[in-house]
């Protein structure tokens, strides 16, 4: 049974929404401040708060953005229903506070309902998600603290090595292995391919998941790329471009390969679910978006025989280019 925290200063509008839960099968906690909410939610850990706007000792702006800054109560979501702020000011304030919806007094039961039933869907869907990458998390964690001590021991290594948000290789880390890989391969008999895999569409889809969501879609994609990727291999992520896949010792042929059996991989998987899908209150159109993603891949392969080995700037701006992405070129071959 769902449980719902419901913070206002009326007590007539505590026990309406009390009956309209408690029929709809919600387990229903009710304070009377902001203050008492924040300690209500540290102690019981609903599922979903409802805030009133304006309340004595604290306000719902206050409160929210109290819950929203601590660990323990961070990922709870937040509804504002008031009657009191219903300027668009005052909503996109809220909004902007971390709430997953701002609704106005008076209100249809019915509507509220389904909204709420709407938000704990999709707040489970995102729990879902997280948990089902935690085994990534867990193996980037080891290997951070493994790799923080070779950051640490080498001269100047300030960056980052794994991206906080995705759990994965930054791009600093990735193109630090990349100038050595191409060191190596200026000195000996090397072979050396590099790829780019982007989510074409990138834009739509985080407007329309939100960050939270399309961060856990990378590290779901990611998941399935790693399952086809020897030890040797790094995979790193660049928020505005995409996966780049560092493969040493591959050769072109053998790259081609990997690359396109990693993209027939991750084309065919369904990220979304129908709940999911359904739980963001997208129309039709925007749900043809998101029901299958797909990718481009950009490939470049290197042997010591290529003539001069380039610079990782060049080699990066060139592999971005329409010329080495696999299928702009499949397109090109099939119309000539």
């Amino acid at each position: 049974m769902p449980k719902i925290l419901v913070a206002d200063d009326n007590q007539d509008m505590l026990d309406t929404l009390s009956r309209i839960f408690v029929l709809y099968e919600f387990e229903v906690i009710t304070v009377l401040n902001g203050k008492e909410a924040i300690r209500k939610a540290r102690d019981e850990h609903p599922d979903l708060i409802i805030l009133d706007g304006m309340m004595p000792e604290m306000d719902g702006f206050d409160t929210c953005k109290i819950l929203k800054a601590d660990v323990r109560t961070r990922d709870i979501p937040v509804v504002f229903l008031t009657a009191n702020y219903i300027e668009l000011h005052h909503r996109l304030k809220g909004l902007e506070l971390g709430a997953d919806d701002y609704l106005l007094k008076p209100f249809n039961s019915r509507e509220l309902v389904v909204r709420i039933k709407s938000i704990l869907k999709r707040s489970e869907l995102t729990q879902r998600l997280r948990t089902e990458n935690n085994v990534l998390v867990e193996q980037n964690q080891t290997i951070e603290k493994r790799l923080n001590k070779i950051e640490a021991d080498a001269p100047g290594g300030t960056h980052l090595i794994v991206d906080p948000e995705t759990g994965l290789y930054t791009y600093a880390f990735f193109l630090e292995h990349l100038k050595n890989e191409l060191d190596r391969l200026k000195r000996y008999d090397h072979r050396l391919s590099v790829a780019l895999i982007s989510i074409q569409k990138k834009e739509k889809l985080k407007d329309l998941l939100g960050i939270h969501l399309f961060n856990f879609l990378v590290i779901k994609i990611a998941n399935f790329i790693l399952k086809m990727m020897r030890a040797a291999d790094i995979l790193a992520f660049k928020k505005d471009e995409g996966f780049y896949l560092l493969l040493p010792e591959t050769e072109k042929e053998g790259a081609q390969k990997k690359i396109s059996l990693i993209r027939r991989a991750i084309e065919e998987q369904q990220y979304l679910d129908e709940d999911m899908i359904n739980s963001l209150q997208v129309s039709k159109k925007k749900i043809a978006d998101l029901s299958k993603i797909h990718f481009f891949c950009h490939l470049m392969a290197l042997t010591a025989e290529s003539g001069a080995v380039p610079d990782a700037d060049e080699l990066l701006r060139v592999l971005k280019s329409d010329s080495h992405c696999l299928e702009r070129t499949r397109e090109i071959n099939q119309k000539g």
